[in-house]
């Protein structure tokens, strides 16, 4: 099990940073095109539609970063505060897409 230290530079380095890349916006385009019933499916138009409107993928790849280092800071806190009990946290993400708020 990984330090403290050691979580927080993974998910710098795995989660956040890669996402300055553009091709990481090809990726998601051609990944909505092949399963446009997935999560999400509606990103990739949403991207594709973003970029023919002259915004920059540049400026894209810093929304996605962004909001992402939202949702790491904002799941980081929530276990903290208000936890769960027991910190039964182990496998969490295999309920994020079954909870009853969850909306695609």
């Amino acid at each position: 099990m990984p330090t403290r230290e050691e979580l927080v530079e993974h998910l710098w380095r795995e989660l956040i940073n890669p996402l300055e890349d553009p091709s990481r916006l090809d990726n998601i385009i051609a990944n909505c095109r092949r399963r446009p019933d997935a999560t999400f499916a509606a990103a990739g138009p949403a991207i594709e539609r973003a970029l023919a409107a002259g915004v920059s993928a540049a400026d894209l790849c810093l929304l996605y970063r962004s909001a992402t280092y939202e949702a790491v800071f904002g799941t980081l806190y929530a276990i903290g505060d208000p936890g769960v009990d027991d910190n039964d946290v182990f496998g969490l993400y295999e309920d994020l897409s079954s909870a009853p708020s969850a909306r695609w």
